[in-house]
């Protein structure tokens, strides 16, 4: 008997001595030996979603929310498992992704929404993930390492002793990267069925893969210049969608019903343009805002002030700082204040067994803290050099700092200076502050006539390079200029 008459006699005997383990594929009508029955696969999708609304937070905008969900419910009617109970959540993240969960579990983040520019995009986003789910892409490859790389986004560095971390992940959130280049196709080649079925033009699919394939090649450039891991979206082509002939195979077999004349099919421009005017761009209020590396909060009433050359990553559940040349970086978190602990007990129980040196008391603008030299645990090293750790109570909460330097054959870190004076920055908001607290948004307006891009950034608040920016968020990218009378998005 071969071998591989034998791995698949071995799959067969599984499969009849654990029914759950086999079940039909919605997309090919086969059977795929999984370890995940479609009833544990909606268990699985329904368990995880909870993390996920817990690391990303869902977007306070139900105006937006029941838009995409109309979208998306129309998309996820005309696929394979129309009887799915199908969820759909815009997550509040400034990453550009997508991302689906097993059993209908479907998110796309706020950051990309402000990138598309029309109904027929969004759909061919949300009909990608829905693909995913239907050809159970999840289960079939291995649906626990999926989700592990969704929800590492909410891992923190500095967890006990050992470093989860390095440098060259120093700036990056953990995204759902993707399933591999065919089942990438697979999704595409099913989400243009999908928009085909209603009412949209399947070329959208390919439209939308060059928005994101232009901006993942600006983000690229720029995550070089920061020292951090680039943030992009799923997608695995490495050329652009307009010259890979695989994709366009994919795209070819979906076509419009017959009874939509193509000039018809839907674009929906004005209708999208008109529901994300206003959207945040970058952090939202909630996540609380950066300016000049000054992190103001409403929420939380504080602001605290990070140095002027390092770069500041506000990720979900905190905030990343490093130096520019990477050999140094700190966190920032918050914690709720114990009732029966003060900052040194509190910083006691968190260290647990890690011996830690040179315990002070600590006065931040009237507030109560500690601060200790952990002897382990930098991320740098693999967990070796020291760590400053600093608690400070404020109100409810306890803020905590974290710092360490790359190099470090000394007892402390070698930035520890900075770690301490950027601690006790710490203070609350002032009355004046309070609009500071108040995100970049998108605004939806008319190009005048002759207008260049480089007009329209004049007075624009994003600090980094924000004549390319509005390229990248209207599809100008790298060089055009919008048609006069035509929408075009801006940020003030």
């Amino acid at each position: 008997m071969s071998r591989f008459v034998a791995l698949l006699s071995t799959a067969l005997v599984s499969c009849a001595l654990l029914v759950s383990s086999c079940a039909r594929n919605p997309v090919t009508g086969k059977t795929d030996v999984t370890m995940t029955s479609e009833k544990g696969e909606i268990e699985q999708g329904r368990k995880a979603n909870e993390e996920v609304i817990k690391i990303y937070g869902v977007y306070a905008d139900q105006n937006l929310q029941d838009y995409i969900n109309q979208v998306g419910q129309k998309l996820a009617a005309a696929s394979q498992r129309p009887e799915l109970e199908w969820h759909f959540t815009i997550v509040d993240s400034q990453e550009i992704n997508a991302f689906a969960l097993p059993g209908g579990y479907i998110y796309i983040t706020r950051g990309i929404l402000a990138y598309l520019n029309n109904e027929a995009e969004l759909a061919a986003v949300l009909g990608h993930e829905i693909g995913h789910v239907c050809a159970r892409h999840q289960v079939r490859q291995q649906t626990q390492q999926t989700l592990a790389g969704i929800l590492g986004a909410g891992a923190a560095i500095f967890t006990g002793n050992a470093a989860v971390a390095d440098l060259a992940n120093i700036g990056g959130t953990a995204l759902l990267r993707g399933y591999g280049r065919d089942m990438e196709l697979e999704a595409d080649h099913l989400g243009a069925q999908y928009i085909a079925k209603t009412g949209y033009d399947p070329q959208a699919m390919i439209g939308v893969i060059g928005v994101l394939k232009n901006q993942e090649v600006y983000e690229m450039d720029r995550a070089r210049q920061e020292g951090r891991e680039p943030r992009i979206y799923h997608g695995v082509f490495a050329t652009h969608p307009s010259a890979d002939e695989r994709l366009q195979q994919a795209v070819a077999g979906a076509t419009p019903t017959s009874t939509t004349p193509n000039a018809n099919l839907r674009v929906g421009a004005d209708d999208y343009l008109r529901h994300i005017n206003g959207l945040p761009f970058g952090t939202s209020k909630q996540q609380g805002t950066v300016r000049d590396n000054r992190f103001y909060h409403a929420g939380l009433g504080i602001t605290v002030a990070f140095p002027k050359d390092w770069v500041v990553e506000n990720q979900q559940n905190r905030l990343l700082i490093h130096s520019k040349t990477n050999d140094a970086i700190m966190q920032m978190t918050a914690d709720r204040r114990p009732d029966d602990l003060g900052p040194r007990e509190y910083l006691q129980k968190m260290l647990g067994k890690t011996p830690a040196t040179g315990g002070e008391e600590l006065n931040v603008d009237g507030l109560q803290g500690y601060a200790v030299i952990a002897k382990s645990g930098s991320p740098l090293d693999g967990g070796h050099s020291p760590v400053r750790v600093i608690a400070i109570y404020k109100d409810k909460l306890v803020y905590i700092f974290k710092g360490a330097s790359r190099s470090n054959p000394n007892a402390i870190p070698e930035h520890d200076r900075i770690f301490l004076s950027t601690a006790q920055t710490l203070r609350a908001l002032k009355p004046t502050e309070f609009p500071l607290t108040e995100p970049f948004r998108i605004r939806v307006v008319k190009a005048p006539q002759g207008a260049t891009v480089e007009q329209l950034a004049q007075g624009s608040p994003i600090q980094k390079d924000p004549v390319q920016q509005l390229r990248l968020l209207n599809d100008l990218y790298p060089n055009k200029n919008p048609d006069a009378g035509k929408p075009v998005k801006v940020v003030n």
